[in-house]
């Protein structure tokens, strides 16, 4: 006897649920904690200086001073350009009015996601290895320093001054609590403290790796961990999200967009980024903004845009792992 089933009758609404998922990370860190900058131009300076080193040799009873010292004779200028970040969309006029599961106006929802990704865009930039480029026509846009570049991985910047570069950096393989404190201390000695807090943005393999100092070395085949924690908690907390040592605190955030290759998925996990807060900043000449363009009989075309670059007031007073 033939019999209408679920698997061979036309005609059956499908079952869809109401909700669109986008499952990304989007969390930008670097770009929330540097200082904010009005850019007038497309290529920005800061200046930098050094003291002298420390001399006490003493100065004889009654001698004249005969010989002077010019104190601007190190003053220096860094600069890098600004870049210009944009991400375009568009819907058809047909797809704008049909009914969309989780999506009450695809326009709007195409609009909100180019935001998104617009600001994972200027995250990976500033936190990346590309060196400033002048525009210079046609495939050749301007383009701003990164991060990384700044503290010379892959070589010294020809622009930053001997006395400004970067100095604490590590490229072991695997970072132990020895490694991370050599790079404070030799952060410490080249600057002292002069912003309080420290903020390492850590690739997850790094962040993993500091999670890992709670650990104390136990037989060739294990490790054991040294936990102290209240027993009412009926937990374990195995994860370091500041680090309090001898040359300063530092507080600890996890990233995917570390020394980036645009257009690239993948991630490096050991990459670090040591920073002062107080001497990054993002200069922007054009605010973020959305526009929605002339709809010329297709559907509703637009874009969302900002230009904006890094500025390193001091390399020096950075670090890097990688």
């Amino acid at each position: 006897m033939a019999q209408a089933a679920s698997y061979n009758t036309s005609g059956n609404r499908e079952d869809l649920t109401d909700v669109l998922t986008i499952m990304e990370p989007e969390s930008t860190p670097f770009t929330s904690m540097a200082q904010k900058a009005t850019a007038s131009g497309t290529f920005f300076e800061v200046q930098v200086d050094d003291l002298s080193t420390p001399s006490f040799d003493g100065v004889n009873e009654g001698e004249d001073v005969t010989a002077f010292d010019n104190k601007a004779v190190n003053r220096a200028r860094i600069g890098n350009y600004v870049q210009k970040f944009r991400r375009s969309f568009a819907v058809s006029d047909i797809q704008e009015i049909v009914a969309t599961a989780g999506v009450t106006s695809e326009f709007a929802n195409a609009e909100a996601k180019a935001v998104r990704e617009l600001k994972r865009d200027v995250e990976a930039a500033v936190c990346s290895g590309q060196d400033r480029q002048a525009e210079a026509g046609a495939g050749a846009p301007y383009k701003t320093r990164g991060m990384f570049k700044f503290l010379g991985l892959g070589g010294q910047p020809s622009d930053i001054p001997a006395f400004a570069q970067n100095v604490a950096n590590d490229t072991t393989a695997t970072q132990t609590e020895t490694t991370f404190n050599s790079v404070l201390q030799e952060l410490y000695e080249a600057n002292g403290m002069p912003g309080g807090q420290l903020t390492l943005i850590a690739g997850p393999t790094l962040k993993k790796e500091i999670s890992d100092f709670a650990r104390q070395e136990g037989s060739t085949t294990s490790l054991s961990f040294s936990v102290t924690q209240p027993a009412e908690s009926k937990k374990i907390t195995l994860s370091v999200n500041f680090y309090e040592g001898d040359f300063g605190n530092v507080a600890i955030v996890p990233s995917v967009y570390l020394n980036r290759t645009s257009g690239s998925d993948a991630i490096d996990g050991d990459a670090g980024l040591l920073i002062d807060p107080e001497y990054v900043a993002i200069h922007t000449l054009k605010a973020e903004s959305n526009s929605e363009l002339e709809n010329q009989g297709g559907g509703r075309r637009g874009f969302c845009d900002i230009i904006a670059g890094l500025a390193v007031h001091s390399p020096k007073a950075h670090g890097y792992f990688n």
